[in-house]
């Protein structure tokens, strides 16, 4: 009876006391040049963003105005225009491709420092099958995602606007959809037991572009470890967070890339 007593009385004294603890933290000067570039062999305006760093999760986008931007393939320089003044976006003439078998360098010049990185593309895999969705019942369709042999990024685009369905579904823009699936061909544990994705519904006569981007292993590992901080994380097997692989120099964050797309439309029967 006394042992009973004498611990309930230190537990009462171990629960009843409180002590503020005050951490000395040191502050480090994390404002780096993002970049986030994608180039393909797709003749269009190639878009390279560039912002800062921003300390809150949830902070405001921060372009990065004012820079040089210039692309090298070897034999050529490219040079960007931002667009609109003021807004990190710059773009590469419409006529511009990313082609197979090329070194391309991305030099960046701001606030004084230059930033370099380099990328090659891999070939294209060409998608292994026609039918990409299946039924789900109620006359409405879902997809079904196949990944390839080799890594890959596999952009979906759905329209549904000029179907019936999308009479009694208004407005009109939620008639469409984007779907993005990650086939980077590795055994990560967060990968396997990560959050699903929501599920995409659509009727029948509906539009499904494809695009499937090639993936040079540099590339796959930045979306590797990006993916592990943010799509793969919320699982039951996270991992302990970590910096993002990135092949730009010193001073900067983010990924150039270089990519084949391979792209093909379906209208669902």
């Amino acid at each position: 009876m006394k042992a009973y007593k004498t611990i309930l009385i230190l537990s009462l004294f171990c629960f009843s006391c409180e002590e503020e603890l005050t951490w000395d933290t040191q502050s480090q000067n994390n404002d780096l040049l993002v970049v986030e570039a994608l180039l393909t062999n797709e003749k269009m305006n190639h878009l390279v963003k560039l912002s800062h760093t921003n300390p809150e999760s949830n902070g405001v986008w921060n372009p990065a105005s004012g820079a040089g931007v210039a692309i090298f393939d070897g034999e050529n320089v490219n040079g960007l225009l931002e667009f609109p003044a003021g807004s990190g976006l710059y773009f590469t003439d419409g006529n511009f491709r990313a082609l197979f078998g090329k070194r391309y360098q991305l030099f960046v010049q701001y606030d004084g420092q230059t930033y370099t990185a380099s990328d090659q593309s891999v070939p294209g895999e060409p998608f292994t099958g026609e039918e990409v969705y299946e039924e789900a019942g109620n006359d409405l369709y879902t997809l079904s995602f196949n990944g390839g042999i080799d890594p890959s990024i596999t952009r979906y685009i759905l329209s549904w606007g000029q179907t019936e369905y999308c009479d009694f579904n208004p407005p009109e823009e939620l008639c469409a959809a984007k779907v993005v699936y990650y086939d980077l061909k590795t055994v990560d544990v967060n990968q396997q037991f990560r959050p699903e994705k929501e599920k995409i519904f659509f009727p029948e006569q509906s539009i499904i572009i494809r695009k499937k981007y090639s993936l040079s292993e540099p590339y796959r590992q930045f979306l590797r470890s990006m993916l592990s901080e943010t799509e793969w994380r919320g699982g039951n097997f996270d991992v302990q967070r970590g910096n993002v692989f990135t092949n730009l120099s010193e001073g900067a964050v983010g990924f150039f890339a270089v990519s084949t797309v391979v792209t093909d439309t379906t209208i669902v029967q």
